[in-house]
């Protein structure tokens, strides 16, 4: 019975020395490639990282461990590990999404000569200058196809939560983009072309974000200090006629922040706009059209105009 009591306290201590040496390992191995993680700046790389970390290794990590004795030790290890990586490269994933919004979207050169050109291919095809070998993805804007491209990588590579703020902030930016660039139409653009490009674009932008099912808003909570500012300075002018226990207790009591909430819907925002674009659109298509016929009716300001210009008979 000793003997066997020893053997099973040598086993243990066998299976522990085991794991604080696997977990040895694998701190080291995450000391030498979490570096070159972070340095990493390619989405479709860290994109690569998160697939393969999330459906190959990690599953088999999960495998290993099932299996029992010392490949159990050697899997759990392996499972903290690459948890680990997993989410440092998706933080990391985050961050280079959130730069490439911020650098390729919203300060996206409008003047340059790739948009140009791209608004000049954009209004042939609406016009019905585009042709049947026209590529569809030809006829998006150049922010409105980069911004799809990435909610789609972040759709396959991130958790559904850090999706839902990030899809919101890509559609936010491609939409003001593309109002920029109906602004800075090129020379000879009318305030057709204008609307033109904005119910297509943007029309694209709202069947291309269907299959992401997102709600694309985010409700963000901050604390509004005004009232604890204004009962300080209060307690600061009484302060030779209150204790030191009263003015806190009054603090406390009567100046307590209050919790603001707001909310960014990005996609309520993008059916406005292409509501108001839908209407200019119609305005600039109808009235070239429907000013002369106003002339012609006599109970219009432009029909009694134009009557009280004639020339009366003698």
């Amino acid at each position: 019975g000793g003997e066997a009591g020893g053997g099973g306290g040598g086993g243990r201590r066998g299976s522990g020395s085991v794991e604080a040496a696997l977990e040895g390992v694998c701190y080291g191995l995450s000391d030498a490639v979490r570096p070159l993680l972070l340095r990493q700046a390619s989405v479709d790389s860290l994109c690569d990282i998160v697939a393969v970390l999330d459906s190959e290794a990690l599953a088999e990590a999960v495998r290993t461990r099932a299996g029992g004795g010392t490949a159990a030790a050697a899997g759990a290890a392996m499972q903290r590990l690459l948890t680990r990586l997993l989410g440092d490269a998706r933080e990391r994933l985050t961050f280079r999404l959130q730069a490439c919004v911020r650098d390729q979207i919203r300060q996206y050169s409008h003047a340059a000569p790739a948009a140009r050109a791209s608004l000049r291919l954009i209004s042939g095809d609406e016009r019905g200058g585009g042709g049947e070998g026209s590529a569809p993805g030809r006829r998006w804007y150049p922010t409105v196809e980069l911004g799809l491209d990435l909610l789609g990588k972040a759709y396959a590579s991130l958790p559904r939560r850090v999706f839902d703020g990030l899809s919101q902030e890509v559609l936010e930016a491609c939409t003001a983009s593309l109002l920029a660039a109906a602004r800075d139409l090129p020379d000879g653009g009318s305030s057709l072309d204008a609307s033109l490009l904005l119910v297509s674009q943007l029309l694209v932008l709202r069947e291309q974000i269907a299959p992401f099912d997102g709600a694309f808003a985010v409700t963000t909570k901050a604390l509004d200090f005004s009232t604890t500012r204004a009962m300080i300075r209060q307690l600061a002018g009484a302060r030779g006629s209150l204790s030191a226990v009263g003015a806190v207790v009054g603090l406390l009591q009567r100046a307590a922040p209050a919790v603001v909430e707001s909310q960014s819907d990005a996609k309520g925002s993008l059916e406005r706009e292409l509501k108001r674009a839908c209407e200019a659109f119609i305005a600039d298509a109808t009235t070239p059209v429907t000013r002369p016929l106003l002339a012609l009716l006599p109970g219009s300001a432009a029909g009694g105009r134009a009557a009280a210009a004639r020339p009366v008979p003698a």
